[in-house]
């Protein structure tokens, strides 16, 4: 039976007591603010920082790991497990990966024919996507699967985990530096929210919604155009828990017995998205 330990990043919005429960590390970004560092899913408050973000003139910046924090950790770990399986945010979103990944090989470096193994694994997305693989992870290694298995395994599952957001205030984008100025006013001024969603690792613009209504109504239909009624929902949203269960609420119209998990997000994608925007992750299944 193989000892497999697991890791993440603060941008999978994993809670604590899941963390615990699938005996997940977590590594945390920072969030940089005017007067001082926050360290993101450890000194975090997450309705208070979406309070925070609605009253700030200028918008946090979030900082990624460095391969230090990675490799302190790995060092920790090593003697206990015959593997580290690291599970990070998309590198088309974030530096982490690469700081995991040069953290992994400082190890190797230092630890030459160390027995533990390290396998840094690009989710292709982020936020709960994350989460969606390290459980199947997890529940993988209950079943002492072979590690080689488990990188196969995820390899398929992540090509049909779908994440799609829908952001109430466009100008966070703007700020951010992922929506020019120029569209981001015509959308403003039209009071349309954009919706936004990650396939295959890449951002993809599926379009704006007249109203948060209608946004609603419009993620509903992609959930129940990819997904059965044995699926299960993910959502995760900034200071908005109403907004996240009237998104459940309007995919059970359809599905009655919907399975869903509703989480809220952490400093990272709060920073990026804004104050009440919502996101879903699930699994492709039609």
């Amino acid at each position: 039976m193989e000892r497999i330990k697991l890791f993440t990043d603060s941008g999978s919005d994993i809670s604590k007591e899941d963390a615990e429960k699938y005996n997940i590390e977590v590594i945390p970004l920072s969030l940089i603010m005017k007067d001082r560092s926050v360290t993101d899913y450890i000194d975090f408050d997450n309705a208070k920082y979406a309070d925070y973000l609605r009253t700030l003139p200028d918008i946090p910046t979030t900082s990624q790991p460095s391969p230090e924090a990675f490799f302190s950790k790995y060092e920790q770990f090593a003697q206990d497990y015959d593997h580290i399986l690291c599970i990070t945010m998309s590198v088309q979103g974030s530096g982490t990966f690469n700081s995991a990944l040069i953290a992994k090989e400082m190890f190797e470096e230092k630890h030459q024919g160390h027995p533990c193994k390290i396998h840094v694994v690009d989710s292709w997305s982020c936020s709960l996507s994350e989460v969606i693989e390290l459980k199947h992870a997890y529940h993988l290694i209950e079943q002492n699967i072979p590690m080689e298995d488990i990188l196969y395994e995820l390899d398929i599952l992540r090509r049909k985990v779908y994440t799609t957001y829908l952001v109430d205030n466009i100008e966070y984008l703007i700020k951010g530096g992922r929506v020019s100025v120029l569209k981001g006013s015509i959308a403003s001024k039209l009071k349309l929210k954009p919706i936004v969603g990650i396939r295959n690792g890449g951002g993809v613009n599926l379009g704006n919604a007249l109203g948060y209504q209608n946004g609603l109504a419009k993620m509903a239909s992609y959930y129940t155009s990819d997904v059965d009624e044995t699926g299960e929902l993910y959502v995760s949203h900034v200071g908005c828990p109403e907004k996240a269960m009237a998104l459940v609420k309007k995919i059970q119209e359809t599905y009655p017995q919907l399975v869903y998990h509703i989480y809220p997000m952490l400093g990272t994608m709060s920073t990026q998205g804004g104050p009440d925007t919502i996101s879903m992750c699930y699994i492709r299944n039609k």
